[in-house]
């Protein structure tokens, strides 16, 4: 799924440090593909360290793209 989806990130580690991501605001600054290169490493880094992971999807943004997607590809597939 795209990272333009994700609204933020919150990684609680087991000493109960918690990091936070806002990926809305990133989105304005860097490129999908960096945040999700970030977001890779940071994960795959602190794997065993990890007690939970939080993420808040905008949702409103997700359902739209998939009815126009879902629209487009009902009309060209039932075209007369």
């Amino acid at each position: 799924m795209p990272v333009k989806y994700l609204s933020y990130i919150k990684i609680t580690l087991k000493n109960n440090i918690t990091i936070h991501y806002d990926i809305a605001s990133e989105l304005k600054v860097k490129k999908q593909e960096a945040i999700a290169r970030f977001l890779k490493q940071t994960l795959e880094a602190n794997y065993r360290k990890i007690k939970d992971v939080d993420m808040k999807f905008n949702i409103p943004a997700l359902k739209k793209d998939m009815q126009s997607k879902t629209s487009l590809i009902m009309s060209k597939t039932f075209k007369k």
